[in-house]
C-alpha cells in the first residue's frame, strides 16, 4: 500500500473485510477482499486469486459486493496490460495497478508519469502531419508539395503553412525547382518518423461506443484492432474502428455499457484511410501515433516494431 499512498499523497490503511462471509462463496473463492481506507474514504479492495475474470464479469461481481458492503469496490491487480486498463476505465471499473490508479468515486485518475513536470511541445497541424506521412509512405527522398494539396484535401495556403512548420521544426530542407517547392527529409524515413514523434498529433478527437450492428463493416479498423490485422498480435475483445467526416456526426455513448454488443469508435481529426495500405485498416502510422499509452505493453511494442521494419527496414 506504500506505492498507493505515494501516488495519492494520503494515508492508506488496509484490514481484512469482516463482511466477506456475506457474499456468495464463488466470489470469496475468486477474490481476496480487504477493507481499505484512503485518507478517510473507505472502499473494498478485491484482489483476484488467479487471473482476473472478464471485465463484464468483474462489473457484475462488484455489483454484488457493493450491495453487501455499501462501499465502492476496487480491483487490485498487477500485470494488467495497457489495453486492459483502458477497457476497465471505459467500463468505469475502479482499479489499482502498478503505477496507475483509477478511482472515479474519489475523482482520481493517476499515473506515475503524471508527476513528471510536463513540457509544452508544439504539435503538428493536421495538414503538416498529413504532408509528413505522405512523404514517409513514398520511397523517394524528395517531394513536390504543390500536387499534395489536392491529394490530402487541403488548400494551397495550408500546404504552405504545413511546409513552413516542418521546416521550422528542423525536419525538412525546403528548396525550389523552377516554380515548384520541394521538401527533403533531413533523416532517413524511419529516423524521421521517430525524430518527429514529439511533435506528432494524436489523430483521435473523441472516443465513443456504438452498437456493433450499427457499424457493420463500413469503417476501417483502428487502435489495437488495426495493429492485429497487420501483425501476429491477438485481436482485442472490444474491436476499435476509426470514423471521420467533415459534415456528419456519429452518435454513441461516451462510456462503455455493453462489452458484447458495443464497439469502440475513434472519431479522427483527418481521414483514417487517406494513406491506408491495407484494405479495411486505417493509416498505420497514424494508428501508431494514437497508441502512445499502449506502447508500454511489450507485445504491442514488438508488433509496432515489426510494422516499421516492414515499411522501412
Amino acid at each position: 500500500m506504500l506505492e498507493l499512498a505515494d501516488l495519492l499523497g494520503v494515508k492508506v490503511t488496509s484490514d481484512p473485510w469482516d463482511g466477506a462471509g456475506g457474499v456468495p462463496f464463488f466470489l470469496s473463492e475468486t477474490y481476496d477482499f480487504r477493507k481499505v481506507d484512503m485518507g478517510g474514504t473507505s472502499c473494498i479492495f478485491a484482489e483476484p486469486r488467479g487471473q482476473p475474470p472478464a471485465i463484464q464479469s468483474i462489473a457484475k461481481h462488484f455489483s454484488i459486493v457493493y450491495s453487501a458492503a455499501s462501499l465502492p469496490v476496487v480491483l487490485k491487480a498487477t500485470g494488467l496490460s495497457s489495453e486492459r486498463k483502458r477497457n476497465l476505465i471505459d467500463a468505469r471499473v475502479p482499479f489499482v495497478a502498478t503505477g496507475q490508479v483509477f478511482l472515479p468515486f474519489m475523482g482520481v485518475v493517476l499515473q506515475k508519469r503524471l508527476y513528471q513536470e510536463p513540457k509544452s511541445r508544439e504539435k503538428l497541424m493536421p495538414s503538416a502531419q498529413m504532408l509528413l506521412f505522405a512523404y514517409l509512405y513514398q520511397d523517394n527522398c524528395k517531394m513536390f508539395t504543390g500536387p499534395m494539396a489536392e491529394k490530402i484535401c487541403v488548400s494551397p495556403m495550408q500546404i504552405t503553412r504545413a511546409t513552413r512548420q516542418l521546416q521550422r521544426l528542423n525536419l525538412f530542407e525546403v528548396s525550389k525547382e523552377g516554380v515548384q517547392i520541394v521538401i527533403r527529409g533531413k533523416l532517413n524515413h524511419r529516423a524521421l518518423f521517430e525524430g518527429a514523434s514529439q511533435y506528432l498529433l494524436d489523430p483521435v478527437r473523441e472516443i465513443l461506443y456504438v452498437l456493433r450492428d450499427d457499424i457493420a463493416d463500413r469503417l476501417p479498423y483502428a487502435g489495437i484492432s488495426a495493429i492485429s490485422e497487420t501483425t501476429m498480435l491477438a485481436a482485442p475483445n472490444l474491436p476499435t474502428y476509426a470514423y471521420f467526416s467533415r459534415t456528419d456526426r456519429i452518435h454513441g455513448d461516451s462510456v462503455l455499457s455493453d462489452y458484447e454488443k458495443q464497439v469502440r469508435i475513434e472519431v479522427w481529426k483527418y481521414s483514417p484511410e487517406m494513406f491506408s495500405k491495407t484494405n479495411g485498416v486505417s493509416d498505420i502510422l497514424s494508428v501508431i501515433v494514437s497508441l502512445k499509452e499502449e506502447r508500454d505493453d511489450v507485445r504491442v511494442k514488438q508488433a509496432i516494431d515489426d510494422i516499421l521494419n516492414k515499411l522501412w527496414g
